[in-house]
């Protein structure tokens, strides 16, 4: 589902983006509201985005020295990597992020007068998504999504 609303959100800016270059430079009349949009596509993007990184284990990591050590000990930081993710992702991103969307409610964007909480939930959701996908790896204890990158398994 999150890869789903990522190809949408994505989409939607590069036609909202693309469609305002036209209006703006073809026909010399831009399209006002195409920046509060494409912005608030694009936080959707970035936290749904999150939640997908999560779910195929490509989230960025620099890991050379990491990967050079015993299988053994490899596993146990590979596994105390993912509780700090879980860990920082409810504390920060759900908990915080849903005081955040909370306290867009008063703010609204200044051409289409949609409340800030509209674009702020992306940051709960998306980090409740992640959070799931997390769980999923730790409920099925899954040795492959944390050695997947070595080679291990």
């Amino acid at each position: 589902m999150d890869d789903y609303l990522a190809v949408i959100a994505l989409s939607g800016i590069i036609i909202l983006i693309s469609s305002n270059v036209i209006f703006r430079f073809v026909l010399n009349n831009p399209i006002t509201w195409t920046e509060e949009v494409s912005l608030g596509l694009f936080i959707w993007l970035t936290f749904i985005g999150i939640s997908s990184g999560i779910k195929h284990n490509s989230h960025v990591g620099i890991d050379y020295f990491v990967r050079k050590l015993p299988a053994r000990i490899y596993h146990i930081t590979q596994t105390l990597r993912l509780v700090i993710i879980f860990a920082t992702t409810v504390v920060v991103f759900v908990y915080w992020g849903m005081g955040f969307a909370i306290h867009g409610v008063a703010k609204v964007t200044p051409v289409l007068g949609i409340s800030y909480t509209f674009i702020n939930m992306a940051v709960p959701l998306g980090s409740l998504l992640a959070v799931y996908h997390l769980s999923r790896v730790f409920i099925r204890k899954d040795r492959a999504y944390i050695h997947q990158e070595r080679g291990l398994e």
